[in-house]
């Protein structure tokens, strides 16, 4: 990972096993052993990779998703010889083991942490971990929602009635209707459907007022600039929502945005304030952002007859190339 900070050896994991009530925030005895050791093997790894730029333990920790994020900042990973970094922290561990089907396949660890902060700043955090090749692995992490974590269905079976928009279909309606909000015009029923339209798609913080003012602030400064999304090889994650109110969905997008300048930009900023990428020409025409999100949404039952409710969000910065 790439940003700087104040080097300390990472902790061993033995250590940050010995220490788990205190490096976790008062963690319960009662937290599942093999979850509790794979959270705290993934932080013990990943400071690895942070402190170090030991990236030897990439895939042993980490699939879909969260692959991805961590082959990105391996690639732009650098350590200046006059650097120092803290290792990440996180306290507060607890987890929850969702209702499955068969074999246990996927547990949620919530605690604050700065790893997907790159150390600045603590921030509570769902973190989905996958059984992957023998192995438990982070797949994904959502920052958490407003109104705050969805409690999950962890006794019994899932439930049996099929969510409003199947798990297989959902990246590709939530890619549509986010492309069609970064276009900035207003959302309504029809265009948001299936989701509803709360915060995320209206009012003066909406995708739509951002789009819509970051568009502005371009056009004036002669740039013009498109996004949208599109969907990901990664499969939508679907959690059982406790009482049967259907499940919480976790999908993976990507978002890509292009600025074009026809006369050429030579200030260090686009018009609406986004630095330009480095390194990078002395007049710039073009850029291309692209990001990893994750957004997840409450799917009610099929039969409730009710729309999806966006309900969180997570991004992550994998390329930036000006021409």
């Amino acid at each position: 990972m790439n940003r700087t900070g104040r080097i300390l050896a990472a902790l061993p994991l033995a250590a940050l096993l010995s220490l788990g009530l205190t490096a976790c925030g008062g963690a319960s005895p009662a937290l599942p052993a093999a979850e509790r050791a794979a959270v705290l093997n993934w932080l013990a790894k990943t400071n690895a990779m942070w402190t170090h730029n030991d990236f030897a333990a990439l895939d042993e920790i980490t699939t879909a998703e969260m692959r991805t994020i961590y082959l990105a900042e391996r690639h732009g990973a650098s350590l200046p010889s006059n650097a120092s970094r803290q290792p990440f922290q996180l306290t507060g561990l607890s987890i929850t083991i969702p209702c499955q089907a068969g074999r246990r396949g996927v547990f949620v660890a919530y605690g604050d942490t700065d790893v997907f902060d790159l150390g600045p700043a603590m921030q509570p955090m769902a973190m989905v971990f996958e059984r992957s090749d023998g192995r438990w692995k982070l797949a994904a992490a959502v920052n958490r929602p407003a109104g705050g974590w969805p409690a999950l269905c962890t006794e019994g079976a899932p439930p049996s009635a099929p969510p409003a928009v199947a798990a297989a279909d959902f990246a590709a309606e939530l890619a549509r209707v986010l492309t069609h909000a970064t276009t900035g015009s207003a959302e309504t029923t029809a265009t948001a459907a299936p989701f509803a339209v709360n915060d995320f798609f209206a009012g003066s913080g909406s995708i739509n007022a951002q789009a819509a003012r970051q568009a502005g602030q371009n056009r004036r400064g002669g740039v013009s600039f498109t996004q949208g999304f599109t969907t990901t090889g990664n499969p939508t994650l679907a959690l059982p929502l406790a009482g049967g109110r259907g499940f919480w969905m976790i999908g993976i997008l990507t978002q890509t945005g292009h600025y074009a300048s026809a006369a050429g930009l030579r200030a260090k900023a686009w018009p609406d304030g986004n630095q330009v990428a480095t390194p990078r020409p002395a007049v710039v025409h073009h850029e291309t952002d692209t990001f990893i999100t994750t957004y997840t949404a409450i799917d009610p039952p099929r039969s409730a007859g009710a729309m999806l409710t966006l309900d969180g969000f997570f991004g992550w910065p994998l390329s930036a190339v000006a021409s």
